[in-house]
C-alpha cells in the first residue's frame, strides 16, 4: 500500500527532475551532436526522480506536472519559444499520464509505458533545430562559432529527428527498467 505523499518531498523531487534535464543539456557544449541528442542523456539522468514521484503519487498528473515544470523553466530561460515547443513538453506529459492511467497508475508496467513518452517530450527544448533551421544555425553561429553551426546544419535532417525520438524512447525504456531494479523501496509501492 502506498504511503501518503509528502508534498514538500514531491516538490523537491520534481525540481530535481527539472535540474537533471537541465544538466543533461550541458552536454551540448561538447558538440552539436551532443546538443541534438541531449534528450537521450536526459532520459537516463532524470529517471530516478520520475520513478520516485510516480511510485509515491499513483494518480494522474505526474507526467503532466513534470512536463509543465520543464516547459516553464524553458520559457523563463527563453528556450521554449513558440507554441510547438510548449505543446511538445506539455502534450507528452499529458500523454505520459494517459498511458500510465490506461496501464494502471499503481503498476510498474504503467511506468514502463509512461516514462518513454515523458522523456520524448523533452525534445520540445530542441524542436526548433528542425522546424526553424535557418534561425537555429544563425543562433549557433552567434553563440558557438562557425564549426558548431555547420555541425548543427548537418543534423537538421528528418532522419536525425526520427533518431532522436527513437533513441530517447529506447534509453527511457532501459532507464525505467533499471530504476525498477535499483530503487527497491519505491518499486515495492507498485504492483
Amino acid at each position: 500500500m502506498a504511503k501518503k505523499l509528502n508534498p514538500w518531498a514531491a516538490v523537491g523531487v520534481a525540481l530535481l527532475y527539472v535540474l537533471l534535464v537541465l544538466a543533461a543539456s550541458f552536454i551540448g557544449y561538447l558538440s552539436p551532436v551532443c546538443w541534438a541528442y541531449y534528450s537521450v542523456l536526459a532520459s537516463l539522468l532524470a529517471v530516478g526522480p520520475y520513478y520516485w514521484l510516480a511510485a509515491h503519487w499513483q494518480k494522474f498528473g505526474v507526467g503532466t506536472l513534470l512536463g509543465i515544470l520543464v516547459c516553464l523553466f524553458c520559457i523563463a530561460t527563453g528556450e521554449a519559444k513558440g507554441f510547438l515547443s510548449r505543446a511538445i513538453f506539455i502534450g507528452f506529459g499529458i500523454l505520459s499520464d494517459l498511458a500510465r492511467m490506461w496501464m494502471d497508475n499503481g503498476s510498474s508496467k504503467g511506468l514502463s509505458f509512461a516514462y518513454p513518452l515523458l522523456a520524448v517530450g523533452n525534445i520540445g527544448w530542441i524542436i526548433r533545430l528542425w522546424t526553424m533551421p535557418e534561425w537555429y544555425v544563425e543562433g549557433a553561429l552567434d553563440e558557438m562559432g562557425e564549426s558548431y553551426a555547420n555541425g548543427i546544419a548537418s543534423l537538421q535532417t528528418p532522419l536525425h529527428l526520427v533518431l532522436v525520438i527513437v533513441l530517447t524512447a529506447a534509453m527511457a525504456v532501459f532507464a525505467i527498467w533499471l530504476a525498477g531494479k535499483t530503487m527497491k523501496k519505491s518499486a515495492s509501492l507498485l504492483d
